[in-house]
């Protein structure tokens, strides 16, 4: 590796088209072109991205998927065919690209194969971004759906050992999940992550193990800067702000409800808590929601759904706000009393920072373990099990949990006092400096290495 420019490191970053996985890594972004130390920051990905790293900072080169792709053969999981079989279509556009920025160290998200592809190929030291609380949250059920069918990921593995020497299934990477070897920056405090717990999560441990030592956690990673919100989207979209403050000053309370963007795009037609799609899931939860708070005086429902109103129900009621999108950090720091989420890692985050208590409806992944740390923590209420959210919620039971949020005030007492436990680990400051630190050691190792 040559030394860092003469006007500092060179940050190559290597995003997925994912808003809950962009959206901590832009103030990460964000943080190194502010670094005294840094000369440059470029990423790579999806055109659609550019905007938003252009205003963290950094120089964007868009490197288009290819249109339309055919669905995954029948055995492997589309998590492991988006990761792991369609990167190859412009794996070595995006290496060559990376090559010509010449960057010192890569920075990637942890499920984006062409970030540990660049920093081998290029021999460069490399963080991948980790935004779920630590690899134990993803369970060992994650390793086995995803770690499946290796026969038929066998020809997608050859491609990446005949392009760049790397044998990735047989070093038994998960084909979902890329670790870095030098460094793992997770976006959440060790006291409240999951570890990989060798009894009972074996195969997550056997792809793991290897990583022990290397996570670096540091709190949660939050800026102005977003991905899928615009600063002018309070004035330029038409939401309805006035509705809400007039709940405000009439003294209702305002419960916020939203699935996220997985639980409704990515996996609506896969399972999900319980429910046989993602579609499913959210058609049975908006109706207990109807049932159960509709047309009330006292309570103003905001929704992100853009799916019809529940079956058998001919609008949605009167006291219900229902958008396709939400600028959901505002609506928590301003005007939330109650959170209903699926608790994706930066919807749990949001939601703590701003003290707005949370009622528990995971679907996937490390949403359960994300729940049942909030829970544990005092700052949400599951009356159902984590587990099978579809067959065990009910509307009174719905009903009961937001009740107890909205009139308990230790909820919100827990939130902040998570808060202040999640804060003090750095966030993107510290993610940002450890980026650099590696470009530093490196480059410092192998020029003593070069003089012995």
């Amino acid at each position: 590796m040559s030394p860092p420019a003469p006007g500092g490191v060179r940050v190559a970053v290597f995003p997925i088209d994912a808003i809950g996985h962009v959206n901590p890594l832009l103030p990460i972004v964000q943080a190194l072109a502010a670094h005294p130390e840094v000369a440059e920051v470029r990423s790579f990905g999806a055109a659609r991205l550019a905007r938003a790293f252009t205003a963290a900072g950094a120089c964007h080169v868009p490197v288009e998927d290819p249109a339309a792709p055919p669905p995954p053969p029948p055995g492997v999981s589309e998590l492991a065919y988006r990761s792991f079989v369609l990167p190859l279509a412009i794996t070595e556009r995006m290496t060559a690209h990376a090559a010509g920025f010449r960057p010192d160290v890569v920075l990637y998200d942890v499920f984006c194969v062409h970030g540990l592809v660049a920093a081998r190929a290029l021999g460069l030291p490399s963080a991948s971004l980790v935004t779920f609380p630590g690899y134990g949250a993803l369970g060992e059920h994650f390793a086995i759906q995803h770690g499946a069918a290796y026969d038929r990921l066998a020809p997608a593995g050859e491609r990446y050992r005949e392009l760049y020497g790397l044998d990735l299934l047989g070093e038994d990477f998960l084909p979902v999940l890329f670790p870095s070897p030098d460094l793992s920056i997770v976006t959440a405090v060790e006291s409240l992550s999951r570890e990989v717990d060798a009894v009972t999560m074996p195969r997550l441990h056997a792809a793991l193990s290897r990583y022990d030592g290397t996570c670096a956690f540091v709190g949660p990673s939050v800026g102005d800067v977003r991905f899928g919100f615009e600063p002018h989207d309070r004035l330029g979209r038409g939401f309805p702000y006035e509705r809400l403050d007039a709940a405000r000053r009439a003294g209702r309370s305002i419960v916020l409800f939203s699935l996220g963007t997985v639980l409704t795009g990515f996996r609506s037609g896969s399972p999900v808590g319980g429910a046989p799609t993602g579609r499913a899931y959210l058609a049975a939860l908006l109706g207990h929601l109807v049932r159960v708070l509709g047309d009330r005086d006292d309570v103003l429902v905001v929704v992100a759904t853009d799916a019809p109103p529940p079956a058998g129900e001919p609008r949605w009621p009167e006291n219900f706000v229902v958008r396709a999108f939400l600028p959901q950090r505002e609506l928590l720091h301003g005007y939330a009393d109650a959170f209903i989420t699926h608790h994706g890692m930066n919807s749990t985050t949001e939601s703590i920072l701003a003290g707005v208590p949370m009622v528990s409806v995971p679907g996937v992944g490390d949403q359960l373990p994300n729940a049942e740390i909030a829970i544990s923590g005092g700052a949400a209420v599951a009356l159902w099990d984590l587990h099978d959210v579809f067959a065990t919620l009910t509307a009174d039971r719905l009903a009961l949990a937001v009740r107890q949020v909205l009139d308990d005030p230790s909820y919100r007492e827990a939130c902040l006092a998570l808060r202040d436990r999640m804060t003090a680990a750095g966030g993107a400051r510290r993610a940002a400096g450890l980026t650099v630190a590696l470009a530093s050691r490196s480059f410092a190792s192998r020029s003593l290495g070069s003089r012995s």
